[in-house]
């Protein structure tokens, strides 16, 4: 194959890069960030859904509160400055409603719809328990006279016609429970602000005209306050001193967003720098060794770009993972350079064909371990897994597509890397002290009590937000009552009417709750305007309750009161004609107070919304109660203390799902490549070390689990398994702890780990909550799988793959006990191996006819020997023989030498040349070898054998003859599969194979086929004795 030229390759990889980073653009600019905390949440829970329901949709989500704050109480100085803050947000533009204007001027209407709907509000329990008190005694004559005396006030401007229509103040037992929706007790409306009740604070209330965590709309709002402060001079140091400190969710977002940017970049550069400086130190040619980094940033770029096709934004978890992606991806990258940059020549391909099986097993457990994120539930870790898994693969197929062909050839480095980091890596990764394991289960257990799988739930742990945005929100709830620790509910429906009807069951459903103490204060609109099944019933229970003496009584106590109060004996007739004749149907409710008893119309797909607010009460049981309104379809609760048990326990189950997920997924791939179940154990004990010691220490250094660390089970069980698999492999692979390949390997996994360390460790250091608590958790978990495998593979390995040694016994050919102790040769060797030694016993016709063409056998030549499988057989049925092999693969021939041990050496080479011989042998086996050698070679091959044989010696050879016009499977695969190599077949007649037999001097029985459906022949000849020739 022709090589192309340096400035041509590096021209194509250059076009390449560009490319990769033109698509990086292309899916950063369709995918925004998400810094919701609530899409955080998994989707498929009911109580959380509902939270979740509840909090996007509420108006609070979106509310900004801006708090004034006058020291020493001035209230001329604070209703100017509350003007000009007011004015100023109305000017702006961003917000769609400012000040409490419109709940001030629709207070009034929404008491005239009370005072008009009265005999519609009240239950038979009510009355009896409630208003039957009100006639008693002097209750009516108190009763007028304190609302006349409120009258005289200036708070009694407008109350004139309700004293006439309601004088027992029965308005004032509904307008009552709403008490409890008040920011704070004692507050009080004054203009567009709400006042507190010592006066020295404003409250201003406002609606923004687009989302609050909009991050353009968080942006101006932020820089609008901070214009009104410098307007306002709040830092004057003369009194009255005014401060002035808004809240809201656009804080939050902006604060998110800031924090997921800078901690991003950070761990980007510092990740690149750090690896960069751990590459450049640890490879022979350093700047080489920067090339490491090419395929974790093209494989990232790619995995961005993948996903920004599937989704509109990417959470801020999984963007500010991007760092770390890449100071674990970078992993392919190092372990194929190392294999690459030798003090020998290498070749590209060379080097994927033999880190390609290395690394393979590695990339599909991380893979597959991020893939299954998914199933923990939770959005924003799925999307995490999927860019991680993205990011592995394409990584991993960078390296093996594009290297081999920049470095088609790779002539010898001048020097050794830094010898003192080999050196390190060597000590580390090495089976002694034997009693390392022993170190690695003390730790174990003694962190085992403190590994507990509870975690931190806080909804807050998810957030990030400054200390000025804490400071700002802990003043406003001090002075303003804390509105997290109220219970939420929203009821829900299609049209106006299925709404009203849902409110009437809804209402009825808290009247038995408030009278049973489950809660203590509760309001919804059907309490003042109920629906007409509601209305109907509490119209009747109206009726049959103002019976004909206690309207008598009631009129004649209304005249005495009037009389004692100075008002006219008419004064209460609208009262008393509601008496008489109720009004058929109540009010419904004014369009203008949708706003203050919690209605939301229907917009768009929107369905029409209502939102109620209670306070529990003595006997309220959360769960109870969410069970209670979620059965019917009733109303979504948002209630913190429920939905904080219920996150700790879908994390929880999320955490064991993945983690048994993940484990099993890679239990499977591990158990499947490896194919040896206590080579597979070996492999996985460091990651059940990691678990156990990563939880403990989380708890014992104060940072409980929280939803970051269920990545724990998946990065841990996936990646964390990567460096004891990268040993085991190893040593299947090369069988030989001293090889010099295991130390580039206990090399690669030290820059690995370190690498991926520093990524972890820079998101620890991060100040997002989520991404700090992620990159605590994982660089512990990291760091433990690492220390797991250094402690515990090495002198495993050691112990397991010592030699062993089977007893002589007679064994039969052909014997199923003859096949084991075959296969016993090649334990712990590569799976692909054992498979191939288990089904060539089973399948191949030469065995057990071996036996007869080659009797009794003590020295073996084997030229094309393999794996060694002819001569292990034969090996083991002859205790006396030695065998002596050649094989131009080294990879077969270190297999071969393993499977013989010491009753023979394997050489690596090619025919006609054949391997040291210490004297003659007796017996020669050319197994399916013939076809690949031209006829030079073969004419030699056979001359050299019979030179090396023993009088009387015996050469069993095989081949494929061409004897059918279609080609017979086995032609057809070796066809394939040399030309596949770039060699040419050479297929021969059974007499051209005799001639050269002959030639050189052997002589040669009858040939024969295999089986008459076959195109394998056996060629059986002798060296004649002396008196033979």
């Amino acid at each position: 194959m022709k090589k192309s030229p340096p400035v041509l390759r590096w021209s194509l990889a250059l076009v390449v890069v560009i490319v990769v980073a033109a698509l990086f653009l292309i899916g950063k600019s369709r995918m925004g960030i998400d810094t919701d905390i609530l899409n955080a949440l998994p989707a498929g829970d009911p109580v959380l859904a509902d939270a979740e329901a509840v909090l996007k949709s509420h108006p609070m989500q979106d509310r900004i509160v801006v708090d004034l704050r006058c020291d020493p109480v001035d209230p001329r100085a604070l209703q100017e400055a509350a003007a000009v803050v007011v004015r100023k947000m109305r000017d702006s533009g961003l917000f769609r409603r400012v000040g409490l204007d419109a709940e001030v001027g629709a207070f009034p209407e929404l008491v005239d719809g009370v005072v008009e709907n009265l005999p519609f509000l009240f239950t038979e329990r009510d009355l009896q328990r409630n208003v039957a008190p009100l006639l008693e005694g002097p209750a009516i004559r108190t009763a007028i006279h304190t609302q006349a005396l409120m009258i005289q006030g200036l708070e009694g401007i407008g109350q004139a016609r309700w004293l006439a229509s309601d004088p027992l103040g029965l308005r004032l037992l509904i307008l009552g429970r709403m008490a409890h929706m008040a920011p704070a007790k004692g507050a009080r409306p004054a203009g567009d602000i709400l006042l507190s009740a010592d006066g020295s604070r404003g409250l201003i209330v406002a609606e923004p005209g687009t989302s609050a965590t909009a991050t353009d709309f968080a942006r101006q709002a932020d820089r609008l306050f901070t214009n009104i402060r410098a307007e306002l001079k709040l830092d004057r140091t003369r009194p009255p001193r005014l401060t002035l400190t808004p809240v809201g969710a656009y804080r939050a977002a902006l604060d998110n967003e800031n924090a997921a940017k800078a901690d991003t970049r950070r761990a980007m550069v510092f990740s690149t720098v750090a690896v960069a400086i751990l590459l450049l130190i640890g490879f022979p040619r350093p700047f080489l060794g920067l090339l490491a980094l090419l395929p974790a940033l093209m494989g990232t770029a790619l995995a961005y770009f993948v996903l920004s096709l599937f989704r509109s934004s990417i959470s801020v978890l999984a963007i500010g993972f991007g760092g770390a992606i890449i100071s674990f991806t970078v992993d392919y990258g190092i372990t194929y350079l190392l294999f690459l940059d030798r003090t020998r020549e290498t070749r590209g391909l060379d080097t994927t064909r033999e880190v390609w099986s290395l690394g393979l097993l590695a990339m599909l457990t991380t893979a597959v371990s991020f893939a299954f994120l998914f199933l923990s539930g939770f959005p924003a870790l799925a999307q995490l897994g999927a860019l991680a898994a993205l990011g592995v693969f394409f990584t991993f197929a960078f390296v093996h597509l594009v290297y081999p062909f920049l470095f088609p050839v790779v002539p010898p480095a001048g020097r050794e890397g830094a010898f003192w980091l080999r050196r390190f890596s060597e000590r580390l990764a090495s089976g002694d002290p034997a009693w390392k394991p022993w170190v690695a289960l003390v730790l174990c257990l003694a962190l085992l009590p403190f590994a507990r799988p509870d975690f931190q739930v806080d909804l807050k742990s998810l957030n990030t937000v400054r200390a000025e945005t804490l400071a700002a929100e802990e003043e406003v709830k001090q002075a303003w009552g804390d509105i997290l620790n109220r219970v939420y509910l929203l009821s829900e429906g299609s049209t106006y009417r299925e709404m009203r009807e849902k409110g009437d069951r809804l209402t009825a459903l808290l009247d038995e709750d408030l009278a049973k103490g489950v809660l203590s204060a509760a309001f919804v609109a059907s309490m003042a305007f109920p629906g007409p099944e509601r209305a109907g019933t509490n119209r009747q229970a109206w009726r049959d309750f103002w019976t004909t003496e206690r309207k008598e009584a009631c009129r004649r106590s209304l005249n005495e009161a009037a009389q004692a109060e100075g008002f006219s004996l008419r004064a209460f007739d609208p009262f008393l004609r509601r008496l008489e004749a109720p009004a058929s149907t109540p009010v419904e409710i004014p369009a203008s107070l949708y706003n203050l008893v919690g209605i939301a119309p229907a917009t768009g797909v929107s369905p029409w919304r209502q939102f109620v607010t209670v306070l529990p009460g003595p006997a309220y049981q959360g769960t109870d109660f969410f069970n209670r309104l979620h059965s019917p379809g009733l109303a979504r609760l948002f209630d913190p203390t429920v939905f904080t048990e219920r996150l700790g326990g879908v994390i929880l189950e999320g955490f064991i799902r993945v983690a048994a997920i993940v484990g099993l997924m890679t239990i499977l791939v591990a158990l499947l490549y490896l194919l040896d179940v206590r080579l597979t154990l070996i492999a996985l004990a460091p990651t059940a070390f990691s678990l156990i010691c990563t939880l403990g220490t989380l708890h014992l250094i104060g940072r409980p689990p929280g939803i970051p660390t269920i990545m724990v089970s998946a990065v841990v069980i996936g990646m964390g398994t990567d460096y004891a698999l990268y040993l085991v492999r190893s040593q299947q692979r090369y069988l030989d702890e001293k090889h010099p390949s295991m130390a580039l390997i206990r090399l690669s996994i030290l820059l690995s780990f370190a690498t991926t360390f520093l990524g972890f460790g820079v998101l620890a250091l991060a100040s997002h909550a989520m991404l700090n608590s992620a990159g605590i958790a994982l660089a512990l978990g990291i760091g433990y799988s690492f220390l797991g495998t250094t402690l515990i593979v090495p002198p495993l390995l050691r112990r397991l793959y010592r030699p062993a040694v089977l007893p002589e016994e007679a064994v039969e050919p052909g014997s199923k006990k003859h096949a084991r102790r075959v296969l016993a040769r090649y334990r712990r060797i590569e799976g692909y191996v054992r498979a191939f030694v288990f089904f060539k016993l089973r399948l191949d016709p030469m065995f057990p006819r071996l036996a007869s063409l080659v009797p009794n056998p003590r020295g073996i030549l084997d030229i094309g020997c393999g794996y060694g499988i002819p001569s292990s057989w034969l090996l083991e049925i002859n205790p006396g023989a030695r065998v002596f092999g050649i094989d131009p693969d080294p990879n077969r021939v270190r297999v071969a030498s393993r499977a013989v041990g010491s009753r023979g050496k394997m050489t690596v080479g090619k025919a006609p040349d054949l391997p040291f011989l210490p004297g003659p042998v007796d017996a020669a086996l050319l197994l399916d070898v013939i076809h690949m050698l031209d006829d030079d070679q073969l004419h030699l091959t056979i001359a050299r054998i019979a030179a090396a044989l023993e009088p009387g010696g015996i050469l069993v050879l095989r081949a494929i003859v061409p004897a059918f016009a279609k080609p017979s499977p086995e032609r057809r695969f070796e066809e394939r599969r040399i030309k596949w190599q770039g060699g040419r077949v050479r297929f021969r007649p059974v007499e051209e194979v005799n001639r050269a037999i002959e030639e050189a001097g052997l002589r040669i029985t009858t040939p024969e086929p295999m089986s008459s459906d076959r195109e394998v022949w056996w060629f059986i000849a002798r060296k004649p004795l002396e008196n033979e020739r």
